[in-house]
């Protein structure tokens, strides 16, 4: 909510004077200070700013609170601009300005003194974005009602006040006080009665015969003078603003004078005390001009605060605040509660307790059918809380008159509503009971279990591998939906339904192992079932038939199934890899088989040897890899030398197989050479062949060489 005239009428003069601080620091002023005492200075805030053009700027500022600002105002402004030596003055009056004031400001202080009223300030907080406080929203208006009720009349007075005085200002002071000290706060207080003391005193205009000396001067009493008054902090602004007015009022509902010396006393006694300190003669004194002031002293109050009241004293001189407040006692909050408990429930009062806690007195108890609590402000008696609900045993009886035919499925009791679930003949009624008036009434009707098991039965059974469901039990979600559990032999599902249309709105099916096996079963006719293992998702079902093994997914419903293995049995696959390794070397055998990715066989012929790779469900030969033995390739070998090289004896001096390299190094003693060669494992074929004598002068460094290459 922005700003608006009202709230800035309505707004304290501390929370106004922290805004226009805030709007400064946004307008870009870099130094801002509030003045700590505003009613001695006569200013609210100095404020510091660079201005583009002039420099850097000092102003003063002044919230003016009580009425229209008048051309005396203005003028008491424009003297304190001066003395404070600023270079512009902002005189802000939330009321406004009279046409005089403002005829004066636009002629004789133009560029001197800014005027704001309420309506601009309004603008600039709202220009500036500045909110107006919470709390400030929650004051009462000042409407014309509240007006009338203000006990407060205007009092005038026959001369001005030395020092301001206004009732709301010591009415705030009260206030903040009481409610730093106690838990009250300053909305729950009102002033009934207000009795102000004043104390006449004498403002003086005196000089010293035909010198310069001279000055003003204040007698209060007797034994209280004050001979240099505008060289005094305190006092100095007051007589200024003093000497421009002639008369004043005050907002009270009693006020007393007292009258401490008369005019003539106070003119013998100023000049006695002038003399004195001037050192000089009584006659060299003159009295140019003398003004009556009102001096206020003290301020009773009477306060109504909530339920309660109080009494406060404020000293006007020093701000000294005492303040006498008493806790209300147990009968007034036990009249409340019994009367609070009665508008809600209707209900007498049978049984309570009282207890008083720190800041809190709380009153507990029971009526007939309501147990109940409130918390109250000791001081102000403001109900701080109140609860009256339905106990459970009245909760109870209420569903038992009301439906006695009926079964409450589920009870939900909230802070202030119970929501029940009850199951009649024709379905479920969904009753909100009011806990804190024990009334009720029927939020909704849902179908029976019955009338929507049918249809739940039938979309399961059709979409899912389930038979002859049933239901096993049932319950309400959330007052508005059905969960069937329906189970068969077959499995289970469970069924989340409208309650209001009956169609499935979510669901949850888990079929049987038995009915898994049967399923995989079906689909694979000559298969034997061998085992069924499970998990959280899905079902696996390994079978077999005369050829092959498989493993079968089936996800938990039954719908999704899937063959994820198949193997070919390993009587089978030796079968056919002997066939294939007699049609490689009609002598061998089988040495083993193993499964990995796919089968895997081992053989040994008479003159070779090698391993198959059969696919694992198909038995197709997918890889090979045959080597001839070395007893064959040394055989092959002494033959090739007995043919090319008519060799008849000879003998195998060494054999190496390189089995990583697919080759064999071999090394045979002939009748006259040393023969070496690198042979193929695969094929069988001579890769490098070389010879050397075994004899001569050459032989030994030819052998050496063949020796190294032929390791």
């Amino acid at each position: 909510m922005p700003w608006s005239k009202d709230t800035i009428m309505r707004a304290p003069k501390d929370v106004l004077l922290e805004n226009i601080i805030e709007l400064l620091r946004r307008m870009g002023f870099r130094d801002y200070e509030r003045v700590s005492s505003g009613k001695e200075w006569g200013i609210d805030i100095v404020a510091i700013r660079d201005d583009p053009i002039a420099g850097m700027e000092k102003l003063v500022i002044a919230l003016h609170r009580k009425g229209l600002a008048s051309s005396r105002d203005v003028n008491v402004f424009a003297d304190l601009v001066s003395r404070y030596k600023a270079d512009k003055g902002i005189l802000i009056s939330t009321a406004g300005f009279t046409k005089d004031a403002r005829v004066l400001i636009s002629k004789e202080y133009r560029g001197k003194i800014v005027p704001w009223d309420g309506k601009k300030l309004v603008s600039l907080f709202h220009n500036y974005g500045i909110e107006p406080p919470e709390e400030l929203l929650n004051i009462p208006e000042n409407t014309e009602e509240s007006r009338e009720k203000n006990p407060l009349k205007e009092f005038e007075l026959d001369a001005p006040l030395l020092y301001d005085f206004s009732a709301q200002d010591v009415f705030e002071r009260v206030a903040n006080f009481a409610s730093l000290k106690y838990p009250i706060k300053p909305a729950e207080m009102s002033i009934q009665t207000l009795s102000v003391a004043l104390s006449t005193a004498y403002i003086f205009s005196w000089s010293v015969g035909e010198s310069d000396e001279r000055d003003r001067a204040v007698v209060f009493s007797d034994d209280e003078i004050v001979l240099r008054a505008t060289e005094d902090k305190k006092l100095g602004v007051a007589v200024t603003k003093a000497m421009l007015n002639d008369s004043s009022s005050i907002r009270a509902t009693e006020r007393n004078i007292e009258v401490p010396i008369s005019p003539s006393e106070a003119v013998l006694l100023l000049k006695e005390r002038a003399a004195r300190e001037l050192g000089v003669a009584e006659g060299k004194i003159s009295i140019n001009e003398r003004k009556k002031v009102y001096v206020p002293k003290f301020a009773k109050l009477h306060l109504k605060v909530g339920d309660n009241t109080a009494k406060a004293t404020v000293n006007l001189e020093t701000g000294e605040v005492q303040f006498d407040i008493n806790p209300l006692p147990d009968e007034h909050f036990i009249r409340k509660t019994e009367g609070a408990v009665l508008k809600q429930t209707g209900e007498e009062v049978v049984e309570r307790e009282l207890r008083r806690e720190k800041d809190r007195v709380k009153v507990s108890g029971k009526t007939l059918r309501f147990s109940f609590e409130a918390s109250f402000n000791p001081y102000t008696g403001k109900i701080l809380n109140f609860e009256a609900l339905l106990s459970d045993e009245a909760l109870k009886e209420l569903f038992e008159k009301e439906y006695p035919e009926g079964t409450v499925l589920n009870l939900e009791k909230g802070r202030k509503v119970a929501v029940a679930d009850v199951l009649l003949g024709d379905g479920i009624a969904v009753v909100e009971v009011d806990m804190t008036k024990g009334t009720y009434k029927v939020a909704k009707k849902l179908l029976s279990p019955e009338g929507v098991f049918n249809s739940g039965r039938k979309v399961m059974e059709a979409n899912f591998p389930l038979r002859d469901l049933t239901m096993k039990s049932y319950r309400v979600l959330e007052h508005k939906y059905l969960e069937l559990t329906l189970e068969s032999p077959d499995g289970k599902a469970i069924v989340k339904m409208d309650g209001a249309t009956g169609d499935v709105l979510d669901y949850l099916v888990e079929i049987s192992q038995e009915r898994a096996r049967e399923l995989v079963a079906e689909k694979y006719p000559g298969f034997e079932i061998i085992s069924v293992e499970e998990n959280e998702t899905e079902y696996r079902v390994n079978a077999g038939s005369d050829r092959h093994l498989i493993t079968v997914r089936l996800s938990r419903d039954g719908k999704l199934m899937e063959e994820v293995d198949r193997v070919l049995k390993e009587g089978l696959v030796k079968k056919m890899a002997m066939e294939r390794a007699r049609d490689i070397d009609e002598e061998a055998r089988i040495d083993s088989i193993s499964l990995d990715e796919n089968w895997n066989v081992e053989f040994t012929g008479k003159t070779k040897v090698g391993t198959l790779v059969l696919h694992r469900a198909t038995g197709e030969v997918l890889k090979e890899d045959v080597h001839f033995t070395e007893r064959a390739i040394e055989e092959m070998y002494h033959g090739h030398l007995r043919k090319t090289f008519g060799e008849e004896t000879l003998k195998t001096e060494r054999l190496t197989h390189y089995k990583e390299g697919g080759y064999i190094h071999i090394k045979v003693a002939g009748r006259e050479k040393l023969y070496y060669a690198r042979i193929d494992t695969k094929t069988g074929e001579i890769i490098s062949e070389d010879s050397a004598p075994i004899r001569g002068i050459t032989a030994k460094l030819k052998q050496f060489q063949l020796e190294n290459k032929y390791k």
